[in-house]
């Protein structure tokens, strides 16, 4: 028989353990409640509806079901946020921290399977979304690690509806992630250690005419890979030269993977963004770039790579960019009865050294192995200092044999012009800044002929033709072995023409006076 002292003990924990259980249940229920009051007025432009809110006040976690956001413009009624997710789960809630650290901390936020349609208003500034986000947040908010999982993200543009953004699969972690609204630094207002990013299918449209597409994507803290990269232009070739109202450039771009190793971004000291890494790979890039020179020319200024780059907003250092096994093709059209001329580059491998803003006095150093109009081997070398005010640079180019009629389907309809003859060995420097230049060639050639054609590009000019023959050697020397030299100081830039151009000009003047000239070594 059980003795009273036991009974009573029995009847207190049987007590203790309903009080405990009742209590849990209404401080649950009182959680739950609350959480659905704040939901319910977050604001006036953001309904929030769900299915149930499970909270447990032993374990600290809470999770909404089925929750649905709706989000309107603060001075319309359109929608700009309509998002579905099947679960929001809240894990391990910080009691002590809110209660007296004034800080929410948590163990892990997770968002599962989110589909979100956002419509973006261009007319707000980013710093604007930044800043109202930031001004709602009064407290210190830290998690172990938020994760997204299986989402699909479209955003598209407030007024037209045009697609921006679309993320069709998501996935993403982040690790000791912490909003610290009152920190005075921009860096330290939102800190994180790790964070792991995959998605499939991107679309970006980059700008109005551009679209930007991955079809697999993965992005660490320190490294980035890109598979199957493309960017390219909306419209066909013919519908572009009807929407352009000057002259813009055609892209065709795939890119097979971009590797970024050793990264780092974010905001510095100064609060200005930064981006630098070791090495950038992209391997077997392949490129198609057409220019219709009927549309009207743009004639605004185009600034040298140094300018542009030591002109950027922010930060960058890019120690080592790689291309192996690439090609590209630069098709021009000048007349309307013709097809466009076409200039290849195959077999592309090229590095790029101190690409950037952020190495000093540090020259950029452009190298390039490629094979010209499927046939010739081409080098160059290019070298400029991004810290240099004057723009001052230097590119080198080493040509092998070359057959000139591989450039008739180029120069016939472009330039109205024939060459015949073959290129044995061309080399060529030049050395300038933004407004001038000089080129020092050296070639040797054999049985070279140059005919002008008529304006429909096919028939010979014969009286031009014999004009311009008087006045070229058409063998670098007789026993084919010695160079003709040439050179052409003060060669003026077409500053609203880009820096390929002034290469060609270059070019152009320093074989009229190999060709046409002396054709000896000159010293000064």
């Amino acid at each position: 028989m059980t003795k009273p002292k036991y009974k009573k003990a029995i009847i207190v924990i049987a007590v203790i353990t309903i009080v405990t259980i009742l209590l849990s249940f209404l401080a649950n229920s009182f959680i739950e409640q609350k959480i659905g009051e704040e939901l319910h007025n977050v604001s006036e432009s953001t309904k929030i509806e769900y299915t149930s809110i499970n909270a447990n006040i032993w374990t600290g976690n809470v999770e909404v079901e089925s929750p649905t956001i709706l989000v309107s413009g603060e001075t319309t009624n359109k929608t700009i946020l309509d998002a579905k997710l099947k679960s929001i789960e809240i894990n391990d809630v910080g009691y002590w921290d809110l209660l007296f650290n004034d800080k929410i901390t948590i163990e892990s936020l997770i968002i599962d399977e989110l589909v979100a349609k956002y419509k973006h208003n261009s007319v707000v500034k980013n710093e604007d979304y930044q800043s109202s986000f930031l001004d709602k947040i009064n407290q210190v908010i830290h998690a172990e690690k938020i994760a997204i999982n299986k989402a699909d993200v479209l955003i598209t543009n407030y007024e037209s509806d045009a697609l921006i953004l679309s993320i069709p699969n998501l996935n993403f972690e982040v690790l000791d992630f912490q909003i610290n609204p009152k920190a005075s630094k921009a860096n330290k207002k939102i800190t994180y250690t790790d964070f792991e990013l995959n998605a499939e299918n991107v679309k970006w449209a980059t700008n109005t005419y551009d679209d930007l597409m991955v079809n697999v994507m993965h992005v660490t803290n320190h490294k980035a890979t890109f598979k199957n990269f493309q960017l390219k232009t909306k419209y066909s070739k013919a519908e572009y030269s009807t929407v352009l109202k000057t002259e813009r450039d055609h892209f065709n771009l795939n890119v097979k993977e971009i590797n970024i190793l050793d990264m780092d971004f974010g905001f510095n000291t100064n609060d200005a963004f930064y981006f630098t890494s070791k090495k950038l790979d992209l391997i077997a890039p392949v490129a198609e770039i057409y220019r219709d020179k009927l549309v009207a020319d743009d004639l605004t200024y185009k600034a040298l790579y140094g300018t542009s780059l030591r002109d950027l907003t922010f930060d960058l250092g890019l120690d080592m960019i790689e291309i192996t096994d690439g090609s590209i093709s630069y098709l021009e059209k000048v007349n309307a009865e013709e097809q466009a001329g076409r200039l290849d580059f195959t077999n592309l491998n090229a590095t790029f050294a101190k690409l950037g803003n952020t190495f000093g006095n540090d020259d950029t150093s452009i190298e390039i192995q490629t094979t010209f109009m499927n046939d010739s081997p081409l080098k160059v070398n290019w070298n400029f200092k991004v810290a240099d005010t004057t723009d001052q640079f230097t590119f080198k180019a080493d040509l092998g044999f070359f057959n000139a009629k591989q450039m008739d389907q180029f120069t016939q309809p472009n330039l109205y012009v024939d060459l015949n003859g073959e290129l044995q060995q061309t080399y060529f420097t030049i050395s300038g800044n933004p407004r001038t230049s000089r080129i020092d060639i050296k070639m040797k050639y054999d049985d070279f002929e140059v005919s002008i054609l008529k304006k429909d590009g096919k028939e010979k000019n014969k009286f031009l033709s014999s004009i311009v023959n008087l006045f070229v050697s058409k063998d670098s020397e007789d026993d084919k072995k010695n160079y003709r030299y040439g050179q052409s100081k003060n060669v003026e830039r077409q500053t609203n023409k880009s820096v390929f151009n002034f290469i060609w000009l270059n070019v152009k003047a320093g074989l009229l006076s190999a060709i046409a000239g002396g054709g000896e070594q000159k010293t000064d």
